[in-house]
């Protein structure tokens, strides 16, 4: 299973959700892959902020999702950026949302984890999975 996370999924792997640690420990010990675009760890470091996590709290939560064999962080680049621009009007999404769509859409994803309804009108033509819980 190919993964792509989120700023639901890493928010939910930072307050210790058992199933957030679950796909964790398939990236681990099993075949699963996770794939981050780089916006999602810029919001996911600004909502920590935001809830008051210190620092070095969120620099070492950090350290556990770097870039490894099973964890690909993707960088923002042109092409990216025009197709999430694409996706964005074409749906109504607001460009972070688009981002991680179109991250997770071409790096061949099976699913994203998000409990974000806005992504509804992307699974509904079958552009995205989602999985929630």
């Amino acid at each position: 299973m190919k993964y792509c996370a989120d700023t639901w999924f890493l928010l939910k792997l930072f307050n210790k959700d058992t199933r957030a640690k679950d796909i964790i420990n398939e990236l681990r010990y099993g075949k699963a892959r996770l794939t981050i675009p780089c916006s999602v760890i810029a919001e996911t470091v600004r909502k920590l902020m935001q809830q008051g996590a210190s620092e070095y709290i969120i620099k070492t939560f950090l350290g556990y999702i770097e870039p490894s064999e099973k964890i690909e962080i993707i960088e923002l680049d042109q092409l990216l950026a025009v197709e999430a621009a694409k996706i964005s009007l074409a749906y109504g999404l607001a460009m972070m949302d688009a981002f991680v769509a179109v991250t997770c859409a071409t790096n061949g994803c099976d699913v994203l984890l998000s409990g974000d309804s806005d992504y509804a009108p992307l699974v509904k033509r079958k552009y995205l999975k989602i999985q929630a819980w």
